[in-house]
């Protein structure tokens, strides 16, 4: 039942890509400027995420969906994700996709479970949800890695927009994001 949930997610998703790379061609630059809407997200942002709401009840760990590869520190790694309260009504269900302007969800990536037991460096990569219409290209999703938050240009303009973007377009149906309720049920 999993398995088909997922697999009709993603033909969903690839309908969506379709429509959304096509609306996307005709959308003008001023639209994928974070600065022309809002402030460009930084660290303050994500500063004590750990007293968050914690998706993961357990490490997550493996490849639950299929797309995970060497990301993420790969399969071997464990990975506990957070979601501020903006966005915690989304994840549970309670509210409809898509995520509310200033959620931001932080995953840590351990290597391995010796690095997660000693909460040993994790690697951060954060997703902040913009303004609507900000960045059609990544439905409003602006992408980090590391928890500096630096960055060089904006939604799929930058290093990670293109890089995480092209993973997370497959979990369109739950607005870029996979650990959410309709995955984990």
């Amino acid at each position: 039942m999993k398995n088909k949930r997922l697999r009709n997610n993603i033909l969903y998703s690839m309908l969506v890509l379709f429509i959304v790379a096509y609306l996307t061609a005709f959308t003008s630059s001023v639209h994928n400027d974070v600065s022309v809407k809002n402030k460009v997200p930084g660290p303050e942002q994500w500063e004590g995420y750990k007293s968050w709401y914690k998706i993961t009840k357990t490490p997550n760990t493996g490849d639950p969906t299929g797309f995970l590869d060497k990301k993420h520190r790969g399969t071997g790694a464990m990975r506990d994700i957070f979601i501020n309260d903006t966005g915690k009504a989304t994840n549970l269900g309670e509210a409809d996709f898509p995520y509310p302007e200033g959620t931001v969800i932080v995953k840590e990536a351990f290597k391995n479970q010796k690095d997660y037991d000693a909460q040993k460096k994790p690697e951060l990569t954060i997703m902040v949800k913009l303004a609507s219409g900000t960045s059609p290209s990544t439905n409003d999703w602006m992408f980090f890695m590391g928890g500096d938050g630096k960055l060089s240009g904006t939604g799929m303009d930058t290093k990670w927009g293109k890089f995480c973007g092209s993973c997370h377009i497959n979990a369109i149906a739950g607005d870029y994001t996979f650990m959410n309720h309709t995955f984990k049920n």
